[in-house]
């Protein structure tokens, strides 16, 4: 990224979710200034290095990489949830599972099922009505 030069949105965005899923995945920063930018940190110059590594501080503000971050984690879940289903029924099939495999199974498929089916709906409400306004007081006039 040398100059002013305006990088297309559609470039921009798609470097912006692929900053994302190499962060999700804990990727190293010599592997995201290598893949995005091109740069060899071995080779590269400071001044390069640095004006990389403020342009991916600013992208991690971008609503985009947030999105691509949740996206990658969902993907996440999908494959610990089919894993975890499979251990799941390992385990009910016979007794010789270790209580470790079963009890991970469990956690992952707890876990999963919140964000794949939005099992979010078991928080309780509490309204109060009837009440006077507040600061108002009752005319007894």
């Amino acid at each position: 990224m040398a100059g002013n030069n305006k990088i297309p949105d559609d470039k921009l965005t798609r470097n912006i979710a692929k900053l994302a899923v190499m962060e999700a995945n804990s990727a190293s920063r010599a592997d995201k200034l290598k893949e995005i930018f091109g740069i060899d940190l071995n080779t590269a110059d400071d001044k390069t290095v640095h004006n990389a590594d403020a342009t991916m501080s600013r992208w991690r503000k971008h609503p985009m990489f947030d999105q691509a971050w949740k996206e990658e984690a969902k993907r996440w879940c999908y494959e610990d949830f089919t894993l975890a289903m499979s251990v799941f029924r390992k385990g009910m099939k016979q007794d010789k599972d270790g209580w470790l495999a079963m009890n991970s199974a469990v956690n992952a498929l707890s876990n999963a099922n919140k964000r794949l089916f939005h099992d979010e709906d078991t928080a309780v409400t509490v309204k109060i009505e009837g009440l006077p306004d507040i600061g108002s007081p009752d005319d007894d006039g």
